[in-house]
């Protein structure tokens, strides 16, 4: 029953599933306006001095609105929870419509008590049906628009009849007097005829709104499928096909090392070309457990302060063999301090791997390759350069894409394997991050990306 009613909660859209919630923003309200009304009676007619008004009166109507207040909230308390708006909906929704109606009356006495037909609290009533309009369906809006209408209309009629005793408190409404038949008549048609287009110009605004929210919410969902899908087939595929490749991998290994008996060098190379498909497999798994891991870390529960700068040393240090056997020069800048970042610390890393292993092997052998790491007010910046065959101008918007793979056509990177999963991944921890990633660069002369994340102030002890 529960998991039945959180999918119906989920498909509910955003006004729904915050009924309740705006429910007890109109509750609050009227808390406020209860005591409004008595102040400003009393301000009106001891400090203004408008002589006619009825403070009692009021003070009566102040009390009305917050007893039916009360009442409303110890019914409604309870209800307001979105999480369980599609259980409380239709009460939610009475009781919306039973407030509005009595909103309505209460401020139909409030008029007929400042000055009736002339009361400058006229407007309340658009005010009203804006209010509804704009939040509640139409069915609700267009309840708002009738009530509105028969009791605006009801009053003034009943004023020009003489079935009701005008109120005129004087410095508070202009003119005095019985009221003119064709003002009467403007009224009775004006308003309600105002009332009518403001309700259905806005319904319909809102409800254009509300189809385009409930269109983005089913492809939300969808594509939340899709992806607990891609995360699943993730799991499994990972699952089934690493162990058979480290077996493979470590059997074709020792044939390498010729723990199975003598090679030849035909059979030599062909098992090299082998563990180099394995190693591109290898690869391609890594990528893939990342991507996944991507999709289901708590960042919040794994997240220490780490030194980037610290982080970028080690990488360097480990990467030196890879370097060396490709007669690369690679080096950091020296930078300023400890760099302090917010993160995931093996996250982080495999982004700084991924940029420094990518210049490794887009540089063309003998070329060199920098890092560093530069502080700001409120970011860190990493950044590592080449001085390899560089990249277009066309390509580099496709770089930070997934599966995404350049200059095939280039003999030095058409060697190159990968699935073109890293730089996406570089981009998709720092963005988990709050940071961006980019890069510039130009053919022929070489690449600096770039990882800027938000940066963690602290005191130098705490950074050593």
């Amino acid at each position: 029953m529960r998991g039945g009613s959180t999918v119906e909660a989920a498909a509910l859209l955003t006004h729904e599933r915050l009924l309740g919630q705006r429910l007890l923003l109109h509750i609050k309200a009227r808390f406020v306006v209860a005591p409004a009304i008595v102040a400003a009676a009393l301000i009106g007619h001891s400090v203004l001095g408008i002589d006619g008004l009825e403070v009692r009166s009021l003070t009566l109507v102040a009390g009305f609105i917050a007893a039916y207040n009360v009442a409303i909230l110890r019914v409604a308390w309870s209800r307001c929870d979105p999480e369980h708006a599609a259980e409380h909906r239709r009460v939610l929704r009475r009781l919306f419509r039973g407030s509005m109606v009595l909103d309505f009356l209460a401020l139909t006495i409030v008029v007929w008590l400042v000055g009736g037909a002339r009361s400058p609290f006229l407007a309340f009533y658009l005010f009203h049906v804006v209010i509804t309009s704009l939040l509640l369906s139409r069915t609700t809006a267009m309840i708002a628009v009738a009530t509105a209408s028969v009791l605006l209309s009801t009053l003034v009629l009943c004023e020009y009849f003489g079935l009701i005793p005008a109120r005129m408190p004087v410095g508070a409404v202009m003119g005095g007097g019985p009221i003119d038949g064709r003002y009467a008549l403007t009224l009775v048609l004006v308003y309600p005829t105002l009332f009518v287009l403001v309700g259905l110009l806005l319904t319909s605004l809102v409800q254009a709104l509300r189809r385009a929210e409930a269109d983005i919410q089913s492809k939300t969902i969808e594509l939340q499928k899709l992806s607990t899908m891609r995360q699943e087939f993730l799991r499994v595929a990972l699952h089934d096909i690493n162990s058979p490749v480290g077996v493979v991998s470590m059997l074709v290994g020792n044939m390498r090392q010729g723990l199975c008996g003598p090679l030849d060098q035909r059979q030599q190379d062909q098992l090299d070309r082998a563990l180099k498909q394995l190693g591109g497999i290898d690869a391609l798994l890594k990528d893939l457990r990342l991507l996944s891991e991507l999709d289901t870390t708590d960042l919040a529960e794994h997240s220490i302060e780490v030194s980037l700068a610290f982080l970028l040393d080690e990488v360097i240090e480990e990467h030196a063999d890879l370097a060396a056997a490709h007669r690369h020069t690679l080096r950091t800048e020296p930078g300023e301090g400890a760099a302090l970042v917010f993160g995931v610390p093996r996250l982080l890393k495999e982004a700084i791997v991924n940029y420094v292993t990518n210049a490794i092997k887009y540089t063309p052998d003998g070329g060199t390759i920098v890092a560093r790491v530069l502080e700001r007010e409120e970011f860190v910046r990493l950044e590592v350069s080449d001085n390899g065959i560089g990249i277009s101008a066309g390509d580099q918007q496709r770089l930070f894409q997934e599966f995404t793979r350049l200059g095939r056509s280039n003999p030095h990177t058409s060697k190159v394997r990968g699935a073109g999963l890293g730089l996406s991944l570089v981009r998709r921890i720092a963005e988990m991050h709050g940071g961006t990633v980019g890069a510039r660069s130009r053919t022929g002369e070489g690449s600096t990306f770039w990882l800027e994340l938000p940066a963690c102030r602290r005191t130098p002890d705490v950074a050593s």
